[in-house]
């Protein structure tokens, strides 16, 4: 089984953020928030601090924290209070990725949850692989430093279908993440497959039937 995993939120969607900040603007995008992720009608709790990522899959009883910097995924059974350490896969690149070139066209502005927006077309990709392209819309909030709170994304040929990807941040919390939010409790069990981290073949199929739903 291949582990998906989210950095899309270290990507254009994980960098986007959604919370009423009347009286408050930043003069650059926090990097510390905790929000509720919205992809296709499924509600993530993730959060964000530094180049660590944490989101939360309730329906499968996982937690995904990716570790950029160490480049290293960990994935977490809640149930079975076991983990699994996996290298990080090829991902998309990231609009704050250093490594990554960002085209931006402005074509509008609208009010996000109570956010002033700046709408952009973008197409973004990695220095070294220019031909592999990602094209989105973005949408910035002006009151908190150019921060993506929307992202309407568009894969790359050859990278997967089912027409765009639209995904927003809730309830953003800043500076709510904390470090303990990406550290495996002490607890948890070392596995070294997906199998062992569900719990054997039944609890595994069980989760792919809640995946479909």
């Amino acid at each position: 089984m291949k582990t998906t995993v989210i950095v899309f939120f270290a990507l254009v969607t994980a960098l986007c953020m959604t919370q009423f900040f009347s009286e408050v603007s930043f003069a650059a995008p926090p990097d510390n928030y905790t929000a509720k992720m919205m992809v296709r009608g499924t509600v993530m709790p993730m959060a964000r601090m530094g180049t660590k990522t944490r989101v939360e899959h309730a329906a499968q009883g996982l937690v995904t924290v990716t570790l950029q910097d160490a480049k290293k995924v960990i994935m977490m059974s809640t149930a079975n209070q076991a983990y699994l350490e996996q290298p990080l896969q090829d991902q998309r690149p990231s609009i704050q990725d250093p490594n990554t070139v960002v085209e931006k066209k402005k074509i509008g502005s609208e009010t996000i949850d109570g956010h002033p927006c700046t709408k952009y077309d973008a197409v973004y990709y990695f220095k070294d692989k220019p031909a592999e392209k990602y094209k989105a819309t973005i949408w910035e909030a002006n009151d908190l430093g150019g921060l993506v709170i929307k992202t309407e994304m568009a894969m790359p040929e050859g990278k997967g279908g089912g027409g765009p990807i639209v995904t927003e941040l809730k309830e953003v919390k800043v500076n709510a993440a904390n470090a303990s939010m990406f550290e495996v409790p002490a607890n948890y069990k070392k596995v070294d497959n997906m199998m062992e981290l569900m719990g054997g073949m039944e609890k595994m199929k069980d989760m792919m039937k809640q995946k479909k739903k």
